[in-house]
């Protein structure tokens, strides 16, 4: 007997999770530069808009929606110095790799605003990993192996999030467990808020 994936807005469980393992990218970036065009950094005033998503018209079989998210980071061995970690860790919307069909969708609103959610996810895990490199700095004088190890819990964790997100929401259906995970994550952002890229006051953390 073999056991079946819970289907997620009519397709398989497995294949939306290939799809969240590929949709957010890890870079090392040179920073300093304008973001290129459909891209968008997160914002808590500036949401996601229709216009945003570059790819208007899916194929079928796909979800109504996706969005594809890249972080960015430009530490350097010189960082062990900082006291603050912000403008070196960047969340960003990849508008060009995005798509929402909006021949299929009846709410068009409701599904943007649910993408915005796994962008807030995004987040989340970019504050994190902006706390997380401020506290193991001094380990920068040694190499890069931390940023690879903070890096590769970061991306583990967002996709473990995402998909939960995705199967306890019914892929945004679910207006009850909805509720729930908007409030865990305007507690999530408000706890990390320190962290936000646009802080670039001194952060003393916490012993």
């Amino acid at each position: 007997m073999h056991a079946h994936s819970p289907n997620v807005g009519g397709f398989s469980f497995k294949r939306v999770l290939l799809g969240l393992i590929l949709s957010v990218i890890f870079i090392h970036f040179n920073f300093g530069q304008e973001l290129q065009d459909g891209q968008k950094r997160w914002s808590s005033d500036n949401k996601l808009t229709l216009d945003d998503f570059k790819i208007k018209v899916s194929d079928t079989n796909n979800e109504v929606a996706y969005s594809q998210f890249m972080m960015t980071h430009a530490i350097s061995g010189l960082d062990f110095m900082k006291k603050n970690m912000n403008q070196k860790v960047e969340n960003i919307f990849l508008g060009n790799a995005s798509y929402i069909d909006t021949t299929r969708v009846e709410d068009l609103q409701k599904q943007i605003d649910f993408q915005q959610m796994q962008f807030d996810l995004a987040e989340i895990q970019a504050r994190n990993f902006r706390k997380s490199a401020l506290k193991d700095k001094g380990q920068l004088t040694k190499g890069f192996d931390i940023v690879n190890k903070i890096n590769n819990e970061i991306m583990a964790e967002l996709t473990a999030m995402r998909m939960t997100l995705i199967r306890e929401t019914d892929s945004g259906r679910n207006e009850e467990k909805l509720a729930e995970w908007k409030e865990l994550i305007a507690t999530k952002l408000k706890e990390l808020d320190e962290f936000r890229f646009e802080n670039k006051e001194k952060i003393k953390l916490q012993k």
